[in-house]
């Protein structure tokens, strides 16, 4: 019969390990220990879960039912190649990074919680998607039922599917965070208050939700609305990087709907 609480690991102590940490903490699993060669975040990492401190990727404990490697993407082999042989499961939690860059070990896999982590920004992981990959089927069962635990949606999800997944995540979380950010600093500029765009951030990303953003694109690019445009971007022709971002999107969306 299959231990249901797992002793687990990581290497890192991050913002996605440690969400993940107190998530699975929180669902009665057991925080073991952590390496990070980051002083400041690994303390805070140790007194938050209550775990040892590793401070050389040889010392950790083998016998451990997981380690989750949650360290930068191009990091994770590098990781992987130092650690000892683990007599668990090693797992990495990263969207774009192979699983068999883990093949030095017996049994590995993927965890990929498919959400944005910041900070101590607190938040329930339970809709979001985990994708997960194994190198067995055990090991695709011993992490599904683990995922199980703190998300209602656990996928199966190859290394070729995954990467596009994180591709098309980069596109709707990062890049749109972005533009938050060039709305605001313009908005600051002009003595405005960006909060006065947050209903209406919320109905863009509520709409979606309900039909397909092709159906929910509205604005004057897509009404080819030609004067609307050129007043916008004479707004911005002190600003060129982001008067090119503006006439970029527009003739992406014009080229869309009006041609």
């Amino acid at each position: 019969m299959v231990n249901p609480i797992f002793v687990i690991s990581f290497v890192g102590s991050g913002n996605v390990a440690t969400h993940l940490a107190r998530a699975l903490q929180n669902s009665g699993h057991l925080i073991e220990e952590v390496f990070s060669p980051n002083v400041r975040h690994v303390k805070c990492f140790a007194e938050q879960f209550g775990c040892n401190i590793v401070n050389d990727l040889k010392e950790l404990n083998t016998k451990v039912n997981l380690l989750i490697i949650a360290v930068p993407d191009a990091k994770v082999e590098e990781v992987a190649k130092a650690l000892p042989p683990i007599k668990g499961i090693v797992a990495h939690t990263s969207g774009i990074t192979p699983m068999d860059v883990l093949q030095g070990a017996k049994n590995y896999g993927v965890f990929y919680p498919l959400q944005t982590f910041t900070g101590n920004r607190k938040m329930d992981i339970s809709d979001a998607p985990f994708c997960i990959e194994g190198s067995n089927k055990e090991v695709v069962k011993r992490l599904s039922e683990l995922a199980g635990k703190i998300s209602q949606s656990v996928q199966l999800v190859n290394s070729e599917e995954r990467k596009h997944l994180h591709l098309a995540a980069v596109m709707v979380s990062n890049f749109v965070n972005h533009l938050y950010g060039i709305s605001h600093d313009f908005l600051e500029s002009k003595q405005l208050d960006f909060n006065l765009l947050l209903p209406l951030i919320r109905e863009t990303a509520a709409k979606v939700q309900d039909i397909s953003p092709e159906k929910a694109q509205t604005g004057p690019a897509r009404r080819n609305d030609e004067q609307t445009l050129k007043s916008h971007l004479k707004m911005l022709k002190n600003s060129p990087e982001n008067e090119e971002l503006y006439r970029l999107f527009s003739e992406q969306i014009k080229k869309k709907y009006n041609e």
